[in-house]
């Protein structure tokens, strides 16, 4: 319905602007546009604070916006009750920055956003400038992988907002696809990333990318002991295949806390470090 009636609006904007010279259709369908832009910068209330989104840069966008209090309640939780100031979070699989700007609403937890997808980060960096948030979020265009290397990203759909992307091979958690771009990425392990940038240890990490989640914990073997709670989508193949990502957490000493498994979205899983966890004061 709504794909309809854009069709149908689009096509009265291109017959009110017949009678104009090519020069000035071009200029008015410019500032159209800009104008639909600005009223899309959409504010989303939260117990934290209020948060602006351009919710009008694709379908995905608009429906992630739409659905912030609804779709994921769960990873809100986890980000209230776990992360606290002065931590640090890595959130692998950040698109548009939803949830890392949600947890940067804290002025002193420090996010790196990981969002190898140059259309959606984009739109991250765009986020993190509307909001304020550049001192606290530290947006990075680079994929996380079981080990380092110049590798392709496959996009399933060309939009901004969407999901659907998978790192050298066209497959996700839910299905193989023919690509409609692919672009190429810098694919680091999330150690060898550390130890050559001289990042900071994260205490807590968001995992999300649909596709290689257990190649990327594979990456973070040095690091992972460090870590107090990791929050992971596990759907489709990524069940099927839990028992590596199972010993991942276990070889850290992370353990599952079962019973956000059934919460939300009922996506997520939910791994804490309780001797770290135990430490803080």
């Amino acid at each position: 319905m709504s794909q309809r009636m854009a069709t149908a609006l689009k096509g009265f904007i291109n017959l009110a602007l017949l009678p104009m010279s090519r020069r000035q259709s071009q200029k008015t369908k410019a500032y159209i546009a800009i104008d639909l832009m600005r009223q899309g910068a959409r504010e989303v209330v939260t117990p934290k604070g209020v948060l602006k989104f351009h919710a009008l840069r694709g379908s995905g966008v608009a429906s992630a916006v739409e659905t912030f209090h609804t779709d994921e309640p769960e990873t809100r939780e986890w980000i209230d009750t776990y992360i606290k100031p002065g931590e640090i979070l890595w959130d692998i699989g950040a698109s548009i920055g939803l949830y890392s700007l949600y947890a940067a609403l804290n002025e002193n937890i420090k996010v790196f956003s990981f969002e190898p997808s140059a259309l959606n980060f984009s739109l991250l960096v765009e986020h993190v400038a509307l909001n304020r948030m550049g001192n606290r979020v530290t947006p990075l265009c680079i994929a996380l992988a079981g080990d380092t290397r110049l590798d392709v990203l496959h996009m399933s759909l060309y939009d901004t907002g969407t999901a659907g992307n998978a790192l050298g091979v066209p497959k996700t958690v839910c299905k193989t696809f023919e690509p409609v771009f692919s672009q190429g990425v810098l694919a680091f392990a999330g150690d060898d990333l550390r130890e050559v940038f001289k990042l900071p240890q994260p205490q807590h990490i968001k995992l999300d990318v649909d596709s290689i989640e257990a190649d990327i914990l594979r990456g973070l073997q040095r690091t992972l002991p460090y870590v107090h709670s990791v929050i992971i989508e596990v759907i489709g193949s990524n069940a099927e295949d839990s028992a590596r990502i199972e010993q991942s957490f276990a070889a850290a000493g992370l353990e599952e806390d079962i019973s956000v498994r059934t919460k939300g979205s009922q996506r997520s899983r939910l791994y804490l470090n309780r001797k770290m966890l135990s430490g803080k004061k």
